[in-house]
């Protein structure tokens, strides 16, 4: 997590903009009056605490998260603002340890080898002969090529030293592609690429950094699906698939849902359901579940109906236990789930028809599978269903060992009046009478065998009560993006006039700080806009051994996104291109951004004028039409690998 990331998870934005603008609840939002331009008849400014951003939708026409609050409210740099808001976090701007510098650059080494090694696996896809069958395999599962293109999805070569011979000749040692997990080097020295022949799907953290990859078997090759091994960067146990697309819409709805499958996931996202991940493999980890944890009010376990798939959600719930602060989830000696606590959110279970998954469901019936999704059964429901179904309840002995089961779930139930519906609804499914069940739940919490396992749980969680929430951001799925264009712009001086320019032509107004969603980007941009190149910057300090903070952070920026860059020509129409097509998807991302942000002040004040919002509306989604259209032009006519990067 980065300093700036750090800053803002230790803060509320809610309670820093509220000390200078009068703020009242509308809904899960707050509204006032824009502290920047005079307006007394709408309040349009809201500040949206799912994301820790803030809006104006009135004659600002402009927002950003609480640095960019702070700056403008009190005409601070950024690096004044930095230092500021640093203070009131409790946070010490010291430099860092050797050692931790050493492991940033390490973890900066990988995933700029991870960042190229994708870039060649979509080249494959698109342009590879040998690529025909995995074009043919995402046709067949219904993905269209804006998917495609969203996901990064590519093609590994069957040669065993394709990706080796690519990445060599970029300048990428034989080590660095072992270390993130893309080569394989034998005892005698030789070496072999790890995926061959195989559809790549590339995964990423939640901050959209390229951490590993899925592969898939276009054949009967054993496994089906091949994960990258663990890596410095890459934990199995500790990913959700798809989570730096959705957490945006998971944060705004409070509604999370879990699937098994790579295309599970993809196929959710391409039909509009933007609040689905994966889980890596059928174990749920406490470290999953964690990633999710800030804002979350539901989640739905989407998994299959067979046997594996059940077993799968009770390891799930079991997870739950240390990624929750409310849940004190146990597992009991015979394996079984002892709910000791309640859980901080709504639990619950959505299973599908036998042979049917969520990608099937999906593309045959997305409405089905809405509804499937808001008629997903609470937990403990689905507990009682799924244990009653492993015995046979018309014999005493099934009947008995049910019981054992259920009891301790029973007595866990923190509210008496929904403890009792589901005494009552357990007795009437073991035929047992109600009475009976009933003192066995009460013997079993006056037992004290509850108290221990609070005692146990709590030892557990303390460690995890220590450490801050670090939360899911907003946004990030497109930082590295945003980064990649600041270098390009930062080596070519006179790119950001010719973007401009193209802009211009498009019909779109040209690119501003606000188009960059990360902090330290846009006061990068604002220095390369008003200043030109790194050298002509004005000096932040008179001390010439300790560069300045933003002349510092453009040294990071360029150090870690630089070496992807080899071979860059800003007077090369194909670069020129790429930063176009670059700054087109950035545009794109605001402004979807600024109409889920006007679609939430539209529900959360209804008495807002309807005819104020719709123009706003039709504006923005006019203009994101506009920014679609070309870009995705540009994509379908574009080599997305300039010819000076190629083999």
């Amino acid at each position: 997590m980065s300093l700036i990331e750090e800053i803002k998870s230790r803060l509320d934005i809610v309670e820093i903009i509220s000390e200078s603008v009068p703020l009242r609840r509308s809904g899960k939002n707050y509204i006032g009056f824009c502290p920047f331009h005079h307006n007394v008849r709408t309040p349009a400014f809201v500040v949206f605490p799912d994301t820790q951003t803030w809006r104006c939708f009135g004659a600002c026409n402009t927002g950003g998260d609480v640095f960019q609050f702070v700056m403008r409210r009190d005409g601070l740099t950024f690096a004044e603002a930095l230092r500021a808001l640093a203070q009131r976090a409790g946070i010490p701007l010291e430099p860092k340890t050797p050692e931790v510098e050493a492991r940033e650059r390490e973890r900066a080494r990988l995933r700029e080898v991870l960042e190229a090694a994708a870039l060649f696996y979509q080249h494959q896809l698109r342009h590879s002969p040998e690529a025909e069958p995995a074009r043919a395999y995402l046709a067949a599962r219904g993905l269209i090529p804006e998917t495609i293109e969203g996901f990064g999805l590519g093609y590994s070569p069957s040669a065993w030293h394709a990706l080796i011979d690519f990445m060599r000749h970029r300048g990428f040692p034989l080590e660095a592609l072992q270390a993130a997990g893309l080569a394989v080097i034998r005892e005698d020295g030789t070496a072999f690429d790890r995926f061959r022949g195989r559809l790549m799907i590339p995964i990423r953290d939640p901050q959209g950094h390229v951490i590993g990859f899925g592969a898939r078997a276009l054949g009967d090759e054993e496994p089906k699906y091949l994960n990258s091994p663990q890596t410095l960067l890459f934990d199995k146990s500790a990913v959700l698939f798809a989570l730096d697309r959705a957490r945006a819409e998971i944060r705004r709805t409070g509604l999370a849902v879990i699937v098994e499958g790579y295309f599970d996931a993809i196929m959710a996202h391409q039909a509009g359901f933007t609040n689905v991940v994966a889980a890596l493999g059928t174990r749920l980890s406490e470290a999953q579940l964690r990633l999710l944890s800030r804002g979350l009010k539901r989640l739905v376990l989407a998994l299959d109906a067979d046997p594996a798939g059940m077993h799968a959600v009770l390891r799930g719930l079991a997870s739950a236990r240390e990624a929750f602060p409310e849940t004190t989830l146990e597992l009991g000696p015979r394996g079984w789930i002892h709910l000791s606590g309640q859980l901080g959110v709504d639990l619950r279970v959505l299973t599908l028809p036998e042979g049917v998954d969520p990608d099937e469901l999906i593309r045959r019936a997305p409405q089905e599978w809405a509804r499937a999704v808001e008629s997903a059964r609470p937990v403990i429901a689905f507990l009682l269903d799924y244990l009653a179904a492993q015995h046979h309840l018309e014999d005493p002995k099934g009947k008995a060992t049910f019981v054992r089961e259920i009891v301790p779930i029973l007595a866990a139930i923190p509210d008496p009046v929904e403890r009792d519906v589901y005494i009552q609804q357990a007795a009437r499914m073991a035929r047992l009478n109600e009475r009976v069940l009933l003192e066995q739940v009460t013997s079993y919490r006056m037992s004290g065998h509850e108290r221990r396992a609070r005692k146990g749980s709590a030892a557990l969680l303390g460690s995890a009560r220590e450490k801050p929430r670090t939360g899911l951001e907003a946004f990030g799925s497109g930082t590295e993006a945003e980064a990649t264009l600041l270098v390009m712009l930062g080596m070519g001086p006179d790119l950001l006039p010719y973007l401009n320019v193209r802009f211009t032509e498009l019909g779109l107004e040209p690119l501003t700080e606000e188009d960059f969603q990360d902090s330290t980007h846009r006061a990068l941009f604002r220095n390369l806009s008003e200043f030109g190149p790194v050298e002509d910057w004005p000096e932040e300090t008179t001390d010439p051994q300790r560069p300045g903070l933003l002349r510092t952070l453009w040294m990071e920026l360029l150090q870690r996104r630089g070496p992807l860059l080899r071979g860059f020509d800003p007077e090369d129409k194909q670069w020129a291109e790429e930063a176009l097509r670059l700054a087109l998807w950035l545009r794109e991302q605001r402004l979807k951004g600024i109409l889920e942000e006007l679609q939430a002040l539209a529900e959360s004040m209804p008495d807002w004028p309807q005819d104020e919002f719709m123009a706003k509306w039709q504006t923005l989604a006019e203009e994101l039409n506009q920014t679609q259209r070309f870009r995705y032009r540009r994509w379908m006519m574009d080599d997305p690998l300039p010819t000076t990067v190629r083999r």
